[in-house]
C-alpha cells in the first residue's frame, strides 16, 4: 500500500559457497560498477567536489574505485557479490571447457574487439583516442591485452607520450608482466624525458633474460639520451660506448634493419667507422629487398625508406640520402614520426658535414600555434576593439595564417572572439586543438563566452570542447574578477606549448587577434606579445584589429593632452587592510619521511640541526623565499619565481639525502617534496601577526606532498609549464603520470624535477 515502508527482499542466496574466483569476480564488478556510475554523472555535468551538492553537481564519490573509503567500497562489494550469487542460485555456471573465466563472455570479448577496430583507424585524432579512452569500460578493455597494446602505441604514433604512460600504467594492473606493454610504458617514459625511469624499467627486463630487439632498442635509445644530457665528457663517452654496444647487440642477435641502422648510427659517432659502413651497407641491402617484397604503399615502407636515407647518409652519398627522405616525407606520414626522423638526420648531419640542418628542405613539417585575442566588444563599449560584424574578416586571416605558417598543432583558451575563431579553424583544417581554461568551464562560459545575446556562442564553445585533444582546467575556484587568473592563463599557454615542442620537435608559432593597445586589464594579449616578442624572441603573427576598424578621428586643435596619471604605489597588506586581488607565486611544501621514529628527546635536535640546517640553506639563496613557515616536520615557502622555488626544493632534497643525520642522533631521514605555481592571495594573519598566503593552489601544493615517492619531488602541471615558458635550464619535469591527489582533491598529470646535470 501506498505509503508502507519499503521492505527490501533479494533472494536467498545464502547457500551459494564463496570461492578465491567469486572473491575476485566481485571486487572486478563493484570497480565496474562504480566506473560506470561515475561516468554517467560526469557525462551530466557533475565533478568532484568536497561535499555532494545537487545545486552544483559535486560529489565527493567521483574518484577512482581505488581512492574510495573502505566503507564505501564496501557498498559497491556487497551489491556486486549479491549479484555474483544470484546469477548461481539462477543456475548459471562457468563453463570451464568454454570459458576460463565468468566475465570473459561472448559479449564483452566482441566489445572489446570493437574497440580493437576503432583504435585500428588509420586516421583516428588525439581528440578520439582520448574519448575512447575516458569513456573506456575496464571489464570490457580487460578482456584482451591488445586493447592496451593498440591505444599505448596510438598514442606514441600521435605524440601523445602521457597519455600513452597512462594507458599502459593501467594495462600492466590487469597484465602485469606483459612484455610489449612494459616496453611501450618505458618508450612512452623516454619520449616524455623521463629517461631514468626508462632506463630502470628497461635494465631490469635485460637482465631478467629479454634480449628481443625492441628491449634492447629501447634500453641503447635511453643511453642516447643520457649522453646528449651529459655535461661531463667521460660520463658522455661512457653512455655513447653503451648506447653503440646495446644497439649492436640487438642487430647481432635478432638482425633487424631498426637496431641495425641505430648501431650503425651510433657507431659512426663512437668513432668505429668501419664496422658503422660495413653494418649500413648490409642495412640497405635489407631494406631494398624488404622494400622490393611489400612495395609503396605498405605500411613499412616508410620506415624502410627513413632507414634507407640514415644508411646512405652513413655512407656518405648525400644524394640517396635526399632522395630517400624526400620520398618517405611524401606519403602522408605523420608529423610526430616525420620529426623524429629529421632529429636523427641532424644528429648526423652535424657529425659528418658539420651543419645539423643540411637535410631539413627534406622535410615539410608543421608548426605548433599558440594563441590569444581579445573577445568580441560587449554591448554598450564605448571605444569599439573587436566589433562582432569583423568575425568573418578576422577567421579569414586566421585561416590565411594558420596555412602560411602550416599549423596543426594549438594551444589557446575559448572566449567568445578570437579564441573561439582559431580553434574552429585549426579543427577544420584536421588540427589539433588544446584548450585550457583560467577556471572551471561554467564559470568562464558566463564571464567570457555568454556576451552577446541572441549568439550561438554557448554551443561552438561546447562543440570545441568536446573535439579538443586536451582540456587543461587551471583552478577551479579561480576567480572570474581578477586579473590574476588570465595573467597565469596566458603563462600557462605558452608553457604548455613549448613542452608540446619539445617532445614533438615542432617550431612554435604564436598568433593573435590584437588592436595593438595596452588591454583593459592584466593577462591581455599585449602581455602575451611582449612574452613572445622579448623574452622568446620571436615573431608574432598579428592580426591586426585597426586595420579592419575606420580610423579614430584626430584631437581637436585645442584640445587639452591627456596626461597618464601615475600608477599607483603598490599596497602592501596590513592588519587594517587585506589584499583584494591575487599574484602568480611558486610554492613548496615538504614533509619528513622518518620524523615519527623521533622520540621525545630528539625533537629539540630535529628543530635545532634540520631546520636549522633548511634556514641556512635559505640564506644562500639568490633569490629567497618571500614567505616561509614550519609545522612540525613540515616546511612550507612561496617564492616570486619558479626558478627559486625548484632550486630550493633540489637543494634541500640533496640536504636531506647527503646528511648522515646520525652525527646529530637522530635517525635516518628522508624527505617528499611538491611544487606548484598560480594565482595566490597575500593576506594579512591577525594570529600569526605577518603575511601569509592563501589560495586554492596553496591547498593543491599541500595536496601533491602526500603523493610525492620518497626522497622525490613531484610538480603539478602548471609548475612545469611555467618553468617550460621561463627557459629555466637548472632543472627539468619529467611526465609521472596522472594521479589522484590527497583527500580526494582530484587526479591532476604530475612531473618529476631533476637536475639537467
Amino acid at each position: 500500500m501506498a505509503g508502507e515502508p519499503y521492505v527490501p527482499k533479494p533472494l536467498d542466496t545464502g547457500k551459494v559457497q564463496l570461492t578465491d574466483e567469486i572473491i575476485r569476480l566481485t571486487e572486478l564488478f563493484a570497480a565496474n560498477a562504480h566506473d560506470v556510475w561515475a561516468q554517467q554523472r560526469v557525462k551530466e555535468g557533475w565533478s568532484y567536489g568536497p561535499e555532494r551538492s545537487d545545486d552544483l553537481k559535486q560529489h565527493p564519490m567521483l574518484v577512482p574505485y581505488e581512492q574510495l573509503p573502505e566503507n564505501e567500497k564496501e557498498y559497491d562489494r556487497k551489491t556486486a557479490l549479491e549479484t555474483v550469487k544470484t546469477l548461481i542460485s539462477l543456475g548459471y555456471k562457468k563453463d570451464k571447457a568454454a570459458r576460463e573465466s565468468l566475465v570473459a563472455s561472448d559479449d564483452l570479448m566482441q566489445r572489446a574487439n570493437e574497440v580493437i577496430d576503432k583504435l585500428k583507424n588509420p586516421k583516428l585524432t588525439i581528440a578520439e583516442l582520448r574519448r575512447i579512452w575516458e569513456e573506456r569500460l575496464q571489464l570490457v578493455w580487460f578482456q584482451n591485452v591488445q586493447v592496451y597494446r593498440r591505444a599505448v602505441d596510438n598514442a606514441l604514433k600521435l605524440g601523445e607520450a602521457f597519455v600513452a604512460f597512462d594507458i599502459a600504467e593501467e594495462g600492466l594492473q590487469a597484465f602485469p608482466g606483459d612484455l610489449r606493454l612494459i616496453q611501450l610504458q618505458a618508450l612512452a617514459l623516454a619520449r616524455t624525458g623521463a629517461t631514468r625511469r626508462a632506463n630502470a624499467i628497461l635494465e631490469q627486463l635485460r637482465l631478467s633474460g629479454h634480449k628481443d630487439e625492441e628491449t634492447l632498442g629501447i634500453l641503447a635509445r635511453t643511453h642516447k639520451d643520457f649522453w646528449q644530457l651529459a655535461a661531463d665528457p667521460d660520463e658522455k663517452r661512457k653512455h655513447l660506448k653503451t648506447s653503440y654496444e646495446l644497439y649492436l647487440e640487438g642487430y647481432k642477435r635478432n638482425t633487424g634493419y631498426y637496431t641495425g641502422i641505430n648501431a650503425a648510427s651510433m657507431g659512426l659517432i663512437y668513432g668505429e667507422k668501419d664496422a658503422a659502413q660495413e653494418i649500413a651497407r648490409a642495412v640497405v641491402e635489407m631494406c631494398l629487398s624488404k622494400l622490393a617484397a611489400l612495395g609503396p604503399e605498405s605500411d613499412e615502407a616508410y620506415w624502410l625508406e627513413a632507414t634507407l636515407a640514415e644508411a646512405y647518409l652513413i655512407l656518405g652519398d648525400m644524394q640517396k640520402a635526399e632522395e630517400y627522405y624526400k620520398r618517405g616525407s611524401t606519403g602522408g606520414v605523420s608529423s610526430v614520426v616525420l620529426s623524429r626522423t629529421r632529429s636523427q638526420a641532424r644528429l648526423l648531419s652535424e657529425y659528418i658535414a658539420g651543419n645539423a640542418n643540411q637535410m631539413d628542405h627534406c622535410f615539410s613539417l608543421p608548426r605548433i600555434a599558440v594563441f590569444s585575442g581579445h573577445m568580441f566588444d560587449r554591448p554598450g563599449r564605448k571605444n569599439p576593439r573587436f566589433p562582432h560584424a569583423l568575425e568573418e574578416v578576422v577567421r579569414k586571416d586566421i585561416v590565411k595564417r594558420l596555412e602560411q605558417v602550416k599549423a596543426q598543432v594549438g594551444y589557446s583558451s575559448l572566449a567568445c572572439g578570437g579564441d573561439i575563431i582559431f580553434a574552429e579553424a585549426l579543427l577544420h583544417r584536421g588540427g589539433e586543438v588544446n584548450i585550457v581554461l583560467p577556471f572551471k568551464k561554467e564559470d568562464f562560459k558566463a564571464a567570457s563566452v555568454h556576451i552577446v545575446e541572441g549568439t550561438d556562442w554557448g554551443k561552438r564553445f561546447d562543440r570545441i570542447l568536446e573535439n579538443a585533444a586536451t582540456v587543461t582546467v587551471l583552478s577551479e575556484l579561480g576567480d572570474a574578477n581578477d586579473g590574476a587568473a588570465y595573467d597565469f592563463c596566458n603563462q600557462a599557454l605558452s608553457g604548455l606549448a613549448i613542452l608540446k615542442s619539445r617532445f614533438l620537435g615542432m617550431d612554435v608559432v604564436p598568433i593573435v587577434v590584437w588592436d595593438g593597445k595596452i588591454g583593459d586589464g592584466r593577462g591581455g594579449t599585449q602581455s602575451f606579445v611582449d612574452y613572445w616578442q622579448n623574452k622568446q624572441k620571436s615573431h608574432v603573427e598579428v592580426v591586426a584589429l585597426a586595420d579592419y576598424l575606420p580610423p579614430v578621428p584626430a584631437p581637436a586643435a585645442d584640445a587639452q593632452p591627456v596626461v597618464a596619471a601615475p600608477a599607483p604605489a603598490p599596497v602592501v597588506p596590513t592588519r587594517e587592510t587585506m589584499a583584494t586581488g591575487q599574484e602568480i607565486k611558486a610554492m613548496i611544501f615538504t614533509d619528513i619521511v622518518g620524523y615519527t621514529k623521533l622520540t621525545e628527546v630528539q625533537i629539540p635536535g630535529f628543530v635545532h640541526h634540520f631546520l636549522g640546517k633548511v634556514a641556512d640553506l635559505m640564506q644562500t639563496l639568490e633569490q629567497p623565499p618571500i614567505h616561509q613557515n614550519t609545522w612540525g616536520d613540515a616546511v612550507c615557502a612561496v617564492f616570486d619565481r619558479v626558478e627559486d622555488a625548484g632550486i630550493f626544493a633540489l637543494n634541500m632534497r640533496d640536504l636531506v639525502r647527503g646528511t648522515d643525520w646520525s652525527e646529530y642522533d637522530l635517525p635516518e631521514l628522508n624527505i617528499r617534496i611538491a611544487l606548484n605555481a598560480g594565482p595566490v592571495f597575500t593576506c594579512y594573519d591577525p594570529v600569526l601577526r605577518k603575511l601569509t598566503y592563501n589560495g586554492s593552489h596553496v591547498n593543491r601544493t599541500a595536496r601533491i606532498e602526500p603523493i610525492a615517492e620518497e626522497g622525490q619531488i613531484y610538480a603539478s602541471e602548471a609548475f612545469a609549464a611555467l618553468s617550460a615558458a621561463e627557459g629555466i635550464s637548472a632543472f627539468t619535469c619529467d611526465y609521472v603520470g596522472t594521479k589522484q591527489l590527497a583527500k580526494k582533491y582530484g587526479a591532476i598529470p604530475v612531473f618529476l624535477v631533476r637536475r639537467t646535470a
